[in-house]
């Protein structure tokens, strides 16, 4: 039994190799035998022996369910069609590394709800493979830093003022906003050099109604890594949606005698088992 969170683990680095994508759209179109997938490939300009394909390149998408042998061919499961019908609906060149442990792929499942910070992103990673992770995505565009500079915003209490402002003082004071604001948005706000505007809220500060809180740069996906964030997300569906009809049947046929055995369906080849928690 396989958990589904590895399952999608197992396929995406089945299929991040573009000789196992055209192996994958070679058998869309009908099963081939081992040569007919190395004329395939041959046509699209890749040269390897049978043992090679049959080793490296099918034999992967077998093991996740997505092709099956049929005598001396090879065909797409309804597992594998259905998966080839989100890989068509998303224009994804996939750059992110074979054979890792999908650490990009995390990161990019928790940037599509929105921007987050390091810390935030840290919670489901090591620093260490974070950090790692986060350079491959930029690198490659995927993924950005926020472009707002500033880390410090300035933010009023809730203390009522009792002594009188100056002018100015009331002018910087009343200008700050509930969400906060960083002192270069403020100088310009009130139309203040920076230096004044330093100088004031200092005042401000002393007196305890202002209090300054980091806000640390944050990351957020780009319209390319958006993209492949959807494509992952339509794919963990796929598998989901597969863990679920092969748990029905496993269970239908519990029912059906006393001694059952696993059903493997064209659907899901494997029963999965939902992750507990």
């Amino acid at each position: 039994m396989l958990c589904a969170d590895d399952h999608v683990h197992d396929l995406l680095n089945a299929v991040k190799n573009d000789r196992r994508q055209k192996v994958i759209e070679a058998l869309s179109g009908c099963p081939h035998s081992i040569k007919g997938l190395q004329e395939y490939l041959k046509s699209k300009g890749y040269y390897h022996s049978q043992h090679t394909i049959a080793s490296e390149y099918v034999e992967p998408l077998v093991e996740t369910g997505l092709v099956k042998r049929d005598g001396d061919k090879y065909r797409l499961t309804l597992y594998g069609q259905k998966f080839r019908d989100v890989l068509n609906r998303f224009n994804v060149e996939n750059p992110l590394p074979p054979h890792s442990r999908c650490h990009e792929e995390i990161v990019m499942k928790k940037l599509k709800d929105g921007p987050k910070s390091y810390a935030n992103l840290a919670e489901s990673l090591t620093q260490k493979s974070l950090s790692r992770s986060l350079k491959r995505l930029i690198e490659n565009g995927l993924v950005a830093k926020s472009k707002i500079p500033e880390y410090v915003f300035y933010f009023r209490t809730k203390k009522v003022p009792k002594k009188p402002f100056s002018p100015t003082e009331e002018k910087v004071y009343e200008a700050i906003p509930d969400l906060g604001i960083s002192a270069r948005e403020l100088s310009k706000k009130v139309d203040i050099n920076l230096r004044r505007t330093y100088k004031y809220l200092r005042r401000l500060k002393k007196r305890r109604l202002v209090f300054t809180r980091e806000k640390p740069r944050t990351y957020e996906l780009t319209p390319s890594g958006m993209e492949l964030a959807s494509f992952l997300e339509e794919t963990a569906n796929l598998v989901l949606d597969a863990s679920k009809a092969s748990t029905f049947l496993l269970e239908r046929s519990k029912q059906a005698t006393d001694a059952p055995t696993p059903i493997f369906t064209e659907f899901s080849p494997k029963p999965l088992r939902q992750p507990t928690s």
